[in-house]
């Protein structure tokens, strides 16, 4: 378990890194008017993913993983992809009345990655680098664009993700020895009636997070867009982390010990996503963007917050899948988007146009999809289980604070205070779970 999660964890972190420098150079050398088309476009390209995989990419995932022939589920998951995203590209003809929506035209090469798939066959270490390519492509077209063509950036950045996800649909294919292309079939489309209720769920997932930009675009202003883009993208960064601890252990999270592991590392990167922002927020901030952003403190500690108690439920919503219980999970999901969507416009129409609001929004979505999963799993003393495992991480989290106020806020005490709560926390997991056995 351990082993995996290592490599997947330093493929993972070398496209993290590149985000965070593509944010760090269009934050110092981009107008806030273009990083806010620049979020939308990285948003709306999000939400064709979103429609194209409409419960198919969860539902083929678990298929594929339980499947004996599973090439067939897979051309028949792929084509009904494949179809949905002709009509998508359509849409990209609205482009010459609304200038992102040209993004639409990239919906088949979208639909053609089937990256779900290597975690359905047990690749998730081959995932973990297609996800890198995909990653990899954009940011350092940002970079570039940030340094040298700062006038074509929004064109460049476009391109590059058609580029991504173009070449992460060619690594699945080869690595799963089976086609790329497949045939569009109008009857194929019937396979989204099949996994309706994760199509919704999956949709309104996309929207507690960076999809919510989508909509409070035509609410709040560019410049909160701009910083909330930017605060986004960090935090997806952290779900990000969940989502592959998550995949990872697809698998095997129809048992309660493995599903105790697995919130128990999200919980670790909770702790520390939270408190790092705390105790070194300006360190923070300023070494992952330009220094300005400190200004937006209680943005980034919103997310943080929302991050933390989400940690708690990361395997409930695969939980749910694995145990069948497609309704429930497209319930919660439902009512905890509409909480967000709702929040954000409430809160900009009762207190202003400020980027935090739409944290708090997204915030809000977090705790009433963390709640209404754990009510569901009727599991019990569920939180109670993991605090039980994790409260050491809470204490070993709290050296921060001697190191911060002995030595001050400084990148030199954020690293040892990073080096301390490590050790500590592998010291302890190695006691609590004997990191040979995971």
């Amino acid at each position: 378990m351990i082993k995996r999660l290592t490599i997947i964890a330093i493929i993972t972190g070398i496209g993290h890194l590149t985000t965070l420098l593509s944010l760090k150079y269009i934050s110092i050398y981009i107008d806030n008017n273009t990083i806010a088309l620049i979020g939308e476009l990285d948003s709306l390209s999000l939400l064709i993913v979103s429609i194209v995989a409409f419960g198919l990419q969860l539902s083929a995932t678990r298929e594929i993983a339980i499947a004996d022939d599973w090439q067939k589920e897979y051309l028949i998951t792929q084509s009904a992809r494949f179809t949905l995203s002709i009509g998508l590209f359509l849409l990209g003809f609205t482009g010459f009345y609304f200038s992102k929506n040209y993004l639409f035209f990239m919906a088949p090469i979208i639909a053609l990655n089937a990256d779900y798939a290597l975690y359905g066959r047990g690749k998730p270490i081959t995932g973990a680098f297609v996800a890198l390519i995909r990653i990899l492509i954009p940011s350092i077209a940002l970079v570039i664009g940030s340094l040298f063509f700062k006038d074509y950036i929004v064109v460049i950045f476009s391109l590059s993700l058609i580029l991504g996800y173009f070449l992460a649909g060619i690594i699945v294919s080869r690595s799963l020895a089976i086609s790329y292309f497949v045939k569009p079939q109008i009857k194929s489309l019937y396979k989204y009636l099949e996994s309706v209720n994760i199509g919704i769920a999956s949709f309104a997932l996309f929207f507690i997070g960076i999809g919510i930009i989508n909509i409070m675009s035509y609410f709040y202003n560019n410049e909160t867009i701009a910083v909330i883009y930017i605060a986004l993208k960090l935090y997806m960064i952290f779900k990000g982390v969940r989502r592959i601890i998550v995949q990872s252990f697809f698998k095997e999270l129809q048992d309660i010990q493995t599903t105790l592991k697995v919130d128990y590392f999200a919980i670790i990167a909770g702790t520390l996503f939270l408190f790092t922002i705390i105790f070194y927020p300006n360190v923070l901030i300023q070494l992952l963007v330009d220094e300005k952003f400190t200004y937006y403190f209680t943005t980034f500690l919103i997310l943080g917050v929302a991050g933390f108690v989400s940690s708690f439920s990361t395997s409930s919503g695969t939980r749910l899948l694995l145990k069948k219980e497609d309704s429930k999970y497209s319930f919660n999901l439902i009512c905890a988007s509409l909480i967000s969507i709702v929040s954000g416009a409430v809160l900009w129409l009762f207190f202003g146009d400020y980027p935090y609001l739409i944290a708090v929004s997204v915030l809000f979505g977090e705790i009433a999809v963390s709640v209404l999963n754990i009510i569901s799993l009727k599991e019990s003393r569920y939180i109670l289980n993991r605090l039980q495992i994790a409260y050491p991480v809470f204490i070993f989290i709290l050296a921060m604070y001697p190191i911060n106020y002995l030595i001050g806020q400084t990148i030199f005490s954020m690293i040892i205070s990073l080096l301390i709560f490590g050790i500590l926390t592998f010291i302890y997991t190695n006691k609590r779970f004997k990191i040979n056995d995971l």
